[in-house]
């Protein structure tokens, strides 16, 4: 006759009234996390020549695509975080990189392969 055993495993979770103190002032000594960061100079400088070599000029082009990836209002690409700076580089690489979309076009007829009613 066999006996079976069955193990428990616990797991202890402390949880930190911290956590949830969303109030609190930042600790002494503490550096901030990467999501705080600053933007960096050559984050700046990324950012202004991806503007240039996809076309667009305009400050208030510019500002909205910025504050596009932030969904807060910016005066300034230096307000912008390290973590935002990178996601705004992306966006406008991503755009720049986009097949211009001719007026009128669906996405069927922009579509990159033939399906079988082409084939036909």
């Amino acid at each position: 006759m066999s006996h079976l055993v069955a193990a428990c495993h616990c797991i202890l979770v402390i949880v930190n009234d911290a956590l949830f103190n969303l109030d609190a002032e930042e600790v002494p000594g503490q550096s901030a996390g990467p999501s705080e960061q600053p933007i960096r100079d050559d984050q700046v400088l990324a950012i202004r020549e991806a503007f240039t070599v996809a076309g667009i000029e305009s400050q208030e082009r510019r500002q909205e695509v910025a504050q596009s990836c932030v969904v807060r209002p910016l005066a300034s690409l230096r307000e912008l975080t390290a973590v935002e700076a990178h996601r705004v580089l992306k966006r406008i690489k991503g755009n720049a990189a986009a097949k211009p979309r001719a007026v009128g076009a669906s996405d069927w007829d922009l579509r990159e392969e033939d399906t079988w009613i082409d084939k036909l």
